[in-house]
């Protein structure tokens, strides 16, 4: 692997990838081909990244069901802006598991509700996951009307904001 800027990135994003529920070897993958900016062919990802031919395979094959990569005659690739890559990762998520997990909230609430003994107490707890699996559904959903360009400016607004509050204020906790 090229330097070892390349190889520390590579290897933070190997063991971030997991603490979010993403394979640690799509995560390595898909952030070298990130930083090469340019097609690579299958053989070169796993000799530059140390890896098996089923495991490159494997890891580009749930790159590609994600829309995180594309594959051609001359190689792979995905996106050079991490804004989209990250709204590509975010759409597929919501669509694989905010409908469910709010599907799951809502009759497990109905039937903690109807159960007898803990289930009021059990179903209040249940309501408030149900809720704020909802209030971040509609936030979701609002946001999905926006323009990437607009997301960006709004949350570097807010990045802004907090870097002054902070250098204001300083960085302590609320109590």
């Amino acid at each position: 692997m090229t330097g070892s800027a390349t190889a520390r990135l590579i290897d933070y994003l190997a063991e971030l990838g997991p603490r979010w529920g993403l394979p640690a070897d799509a995560c390595r993958l898909h952030g070298y081909l990130y930083l090469m900016a340019r097609r690579v062919p299958e053989p070169a990802l796993g000799r530059a990244l140390g890896l098996d031919e089923q495991t490159v395979t494997g890891a580009l094959a749930w790159l590609q069901d994600y829309g995180l990569v594309d594959g051609g005659a001359d190689g792979w690739r995905t996106g050079t802006d991490p804004w989209e890559l990250v709204l590509t990762a975010l759409a597929e998520r919501r669509r694989r598991e905010l409908a469910p997990a709010l599907d799951l909230l809502r009759d497990c609430h109905r039937a903690a509700l109807a159960d007898g003994g803990d289930g009021p107490v059990v179903g209040a707890q249940i309501g408030k996951l149900r809720d704020l699996a909802e209030d971040v559904a509609a936030i979701d959903m609002q946001g999905q009307r926006l323009s990437p360009q607009t997301l960006r400016r709004i949350v570097g607004l807010g990045g802004r904001t907090a870097r002054l509050i902070d250098r204001t204020f300083g960085g302590g906790r609320r109590g």
